[in-house]
């Protein structure tokens, strides 16, 4: 079921403020590792040229609209960018596109690459 913007945003605000759309980088670990997540990396080629995520999928937001047909809808989405910014409104395009289970993923690329670190 697709939603409006203002639907996302009415039914959403107290979540971005109690930071309940979100999820750090053990947790999404755990769902990742029994295959119930993924990471939508939404930085652009360049940048992921420079450092890759590998338990994740690359779309950059600017092709979300084209691609978000990509993403399992019976997995966990865990949208990550540095600054969250991206990552925002990539959560808010997959929700009203009807994507039920996604977060921002509160982490770093040196927190990302340490949970699959030995």
């Amino acid at each position: 079921m697709e939603r409006s913007l203002e639907d996302i945003l009415r039914e959403k605000t107290r979540e971005f403020l109690a930071s309940q759309l979100k999820i750090n980088a053990p947790g999404f670990y755990e769902k990742w590792k029994s295959g119930e997540a993924i990471i939508l990396d939404v930085r652009s080629k360049e940048e992921t040229d420079l450092v890759s995520i590998n338990c994740g999928v690359n779309i950059p937001l600017n092709e979300l609209p084209d691609r978000y047909q990509e993403l399992p809808e019976d997995k966990l989405i865990a949208i990550f960018c540095p600054g969250k910014i991206r990552a925002g409104i990539a959560y808010a395009f997959l929700r009203m596109k009807g994507f039920d289970n996604v977060k921002v993923l509160s982490a770093t690329i040196d927190d990302i690459a340490g949970l699959t670190r030995p």
